[in-house]
């Protein structure tokens, strides 16, 4: 009886375990992953943008090469002008000198192997300055402003053989570049160096509330610069040299 209850009872246990185990889930059949087909757009996309690089690059090149032809046509071209006015500005520059300093010898005792121009109205003093004197009276600030346009100041008298010169002008007031600066409590020259011991003793009464120089005679003297006056411009002369250039001789601009 005991051994039937032992036997019923094992086998209600082997029972309940094989009950309870679950059989497995069937694997359900799945089609291709959907992740392959999302990446053809951005594929597509990357292609397109590396096509439409490489056209950039193959343009960018083709420009390239196209700048640095018309660069060297044009670089060419210069060169070709550069020569032809150099080849021009030597003929004149013999022509003037020819005309101006041989066959004008006999009446510019500066002409010969050196010599010495002027622009037109202007007059050569000696040395290596050109001046105007003008004809008619304006106010300093007018004849600085003349002098100005004419690539030149007014009239600077800072060496004692300048002061010599100027006295053989005509006897006239002449405006000269040489005001009071208040600022600095002092005279300066239009090339904005001051008046030197020196020069200051070639002055008579120079008052620093007359602000204006002016030249009469023999010495600098002051006034308002609003009266009217004679004025003298001066510049560097342009000064030419016959040197001999292989076969012949040239004419050639002196360097300063």
């Amino acid at each position: 009886m005991t051994e039937e209850v032992t036997y019923a009872n094992l086998k209600f246990g082997n029972s309940y375990e094989v009950d309870n185990i679950t059989e497995p889930e069937v694997t359900k059949e799945k089609g291709p992953p959907t992740s392959s087909r999302s990446c053809w757009p951005v594929i597509l996309v990357l292609f397109i943008l590396c096509l439409a690089l490489l056209m950039a690059l193959v343009t960018l090149a083709v420009l390239f090469f196209q700048i640095s032809k018309d660069y060297g046509t044009q670089l060419r071209d210069l060169n070709i002008t550069k020569n032809e006015l150099r080849t021009n500005f030597s003929n004149m520059l013999q022509a003037i000198g020819n005309q101006l300093c041989l066959e004008g010898q006999k009446n510019f005792k500066n002409n010969g192997q050196n010599c010495v121009l002027c622009p037109a109205n202007w007059k050569w003093e000696g040395g290596d300055t050109c001046y105007y004197h003008s004809e008619e009276k304006k106010s300093m600030e007018q004849s600085h402003q003349f002098c100005s346009s004419q690539n030149s100041t007014l009239l600077l008298i800072k060496q004692k053989a300048k002061l010599e010169l100027v006295k053989t002008f005509n006897r006239r007031v002449y405006w000269l570049g040489l005001t009071y600066r208040t600022e600095q409590r002092d005279w300066y020259w239009a090339d904005n160096t001051a008046l030197t011991k020196e020069q200051k003793s070639w002055t008579v009464d120079i008052n620093p509330h007359r602000k204006c120089g002016y030249f009469y005679y023999t010495a600098i003297y002051s006034t308002r610069c609003e009266e009217p006056n004679y004025y003298i411009c001066e510049k560097p002369a342009t000064q030419l040299q016959r040197g001999n250039n292989h076969w012949q001789e040239d004419w050639f601009v002196s360097p300063k």
